[in-house]
């Protein structure tokens, strides 16, 4: 497998993406009851900006740098505040992946889960959430990990899919899945 998130981190989609995930997590929030979120395809969770990666591509200044330096009108300011929280507490100059936003919108009751096939993303994304007891990472093959480990027994949750689309039949599998 080619594709490595760095590359794409901050970009258009990945705003879109993280955008909805932080709107679904506030609605999950709703109810006191805590519940799992499941990210099948997590990538390294954090992306330096400056990265030769993240250079490589630039897209993150059509992206995250596009709403950066935008005048966000009241209502939508509001509606788009969990997502930009999330991007204000990371450290300046790197992007926070899905596991992160989710995990910086997490309250005490809720739990992560994260699979990463890529040897060097897992590394780092373990890394990442070392010592963190709502959080547990998989170095598995997302696919068959969202089927073994659903549902959950927090008995709500979430499901993040967003795989890397380089084998044409991943659009395919995630509708099946």
């Amino acid at each position: 497998m080619n594709y490595r998130h760095a590359f794409h981190a901050g970009n258009f989609a990945d705003v879109f993406k993280h955008i909805i995930l932080a709107r679904i997590v506030t609605y999950l929030q709703r109810k006191e009851k805590g519940f799992r979120i499941y990210d099948t395809h997590s990538g390294p969770g954090f992306y330096d900006l400056s990265s030769e990666q993240a250079g490589k591509t630039g897209e993150w200044l059509e992206g995250l740098k596009r709403i950066q330096d935008a005048h966000i009108p009241g209502p939508i300011h509001e509606l788009l505040s969990p997502w930009l929280d999330a991007v204000d507490a990371a450290t300046e100059g790197y992007y926070p992946g899905s596991p992160k936003i989710a995990r910086y919108l997490m309250r005490k009751q809720d739990r992560l889960s994260l699979y990463e096939l890529h040897k060097e993303d897992f590394a780092a994304l373990q890394t990442l959430f070392k010592g963190d007891f709502q959080t547990k990472t998989f170095n598995l093959d997302g696919w068959y990990a969202a089927k073994a480990h659903t549902p959950p027994k927090e008995g709500r949750g979430m499901m993040l899919v967003d795989p890397p689309y380089e084998d044409g039949d991943d659009f395919n599998r995630m509708v099946e899945l």
